[in-house]
Formats: C-alpha cells, structure tokens, sequence
C-alpha cells in the first residue's frame, strides 16, 4: 500500500510537459516582511521546524554542523555532527530523527535528533554533471512517509525517495533557474520550493504544478519552512546569516 500512494505524483507528472499544452499564467502572490533576525550561523543552507514546531533546525555549509535553535533564531545546541557539504534538513517526528543531505557526496544522513550522532546514510543515485549542483533541499511528509529532495540543477529535479523503497520517483523541474529548498505540505497536498537565482517562492501541487509564485527581496534564500497555521514562512539566506519571516497574504 505504502508503494502505491507515494508513487502517486510520478504518475501525473508528466501531464504538464506534453508538447503543445499551453500552460496558464501563474498568480502572483504576495509576502508581507515580518521580522529579519540576524543568526550567529554562518552560511545557512537549510532549515526546518524541531519537534511540535517548537524549535527550529538549521544547518550551516560553512561549519558542516547542525543547530537546533529557538523560534527568534538563537542557539540551544549543536548537534554531535559534523557532515560535508551540508546544503538541506528535514525532522521526521515518526522516528524522531534528523535527516541531513550532503550536496557533494549525494547522500541522506540519518541522525538521533536526542543525542545528535549519526545513525545511517544513504546513497542518492542523480546525475552528476557538476559536484556543486547536487542535494540542495529535503522535507519529510508524514503522509506517506517519504523523503522530498531537490537536486539544485543539471538536472533540477525532485526525488521522492524512502530508505526502504529508495527512489520512487524523479520529476524533472523546469519552472525556476535552480532549486535551494523545499517544504512539503502534507495536510495540503502541496510542496513548496524556493530558488536562489531566480529569487522565489513557488507553491506547487504533488505533481509540481506551479500554483502561485511569490518574488523575494534577493538571492542566496536556501532555506524554508512553513508555519501552516499562521500562515508564517522562514527562510535563511546563505549570503547574509539572515532568518526572514513572511506572512503570506494571499
């Protein structure tokens, strides 16, 4: 059953591509600047909600390490780990692990959210064109227990994959110059991505069809989570140790 529901976007995703098929404009949408925290972490390239929301994780591709930090951004610990090249985190409150993604290496690092140290990885299998354009993003869904990671480009892509699966599915992306985070909505059905050269946010359906996109203020945004409730989202910019947080307004 698990196999059947997660391989669901694959199925329609190629729907969108067929030669001929003239795509609608895209609304745009609308943040308001809530708040501009400065971080003392350098260079953060990835960022989701802790346990219950109540915290946020944050890695840095500097120090290779990951923080578990407050809502305004300071610092409650760093975890037991130091990774290569880690551009993307994602908390999965099913196991109550962090899992980490290493852009050069190409692999998903499992980590024990309570004491930090490493508990397996995984090699993603994309193509490598280039060593610097790899894993830049990943989220976890509680729906269907999957793993959402964007290749940033050469190919820009969204994998779907499972450790005991491994991949289940490969969407090429084509709607943005590059691809440095994501954050799936499972209650929604939605998946959200962000692009640092082409300096948005893009609100999408499972099957990567743009729905809305948001301009923002300037690049290096690599980082994103969504608070669903207050419609609040948190983005770090690699470039100036910033956390910003948006509400969305329509």
């Amino acid at each position: 059953m698990l196999l059947a529901v997660i391989l669901l976007p694959g199925l329609q995703s190629c729907e969108k591509d067929k030669p001929g098929v003239e795509q609608p404009a895209v609304p745009k949408g609308h943040l308001e600047l809530l708040k501009s925290v400065d971080l003392d972490i350098s260079e953060p390239s990835g960022m989701c909600f802790g346990p219950d929301e109540a915290t946020l994780l944050i890695v840095s591709d500097n120090t290779n390490k990951v923080y578990e930090t407050t809502l305004e951004g300071e610092i409650i610990r760093e975890l037991d780990y130091t990774g290569n090249d880690l551009e993307g985190v994602a908390y999965n409150p099913d196991d109550n692990i962090v899992a980490v993604a290493e852009e050069r290496k190409r692999e998903v690092v499992f980590l024990d959210y309570q004491n930090g140290q490493e508990i397996n990885r995984y090699q993603i299998d994309v193509d490598m064109q280039n060593e610097n354009s790899g894993l830049e993003g990943i989220s976890y869904s509680t729906n269907n227990k999957a793993y959402y990671i964007v290749n940033e480009q050469l190919p820009g892509q969204l994998i779907i994959w499972n450790p005991q699966f491994d991949i289940i599915d490969k969407i090429d992306l084509n709607f943005a110059s590059d691809y440095s985070g994501v954050f799936v909505n499972p209650a929604m059905a939605e998946i959200w991505f962000i692009s640092d050269q082409s300096q948005g946010m893009y609100e999408t359906d499972y099957n990567t069809l743009v729905k809305k996109e948001f301009q923002l203020s300037r690049t290096k945004f690599e980082g994103i989570t969504i608070d669903l409730q207050n419609k609040w989202v948190y983005l770090v910019n690699d470039a100036t140790f910033e956390m910003n947080i948006y509400k969305i307004l329509d």
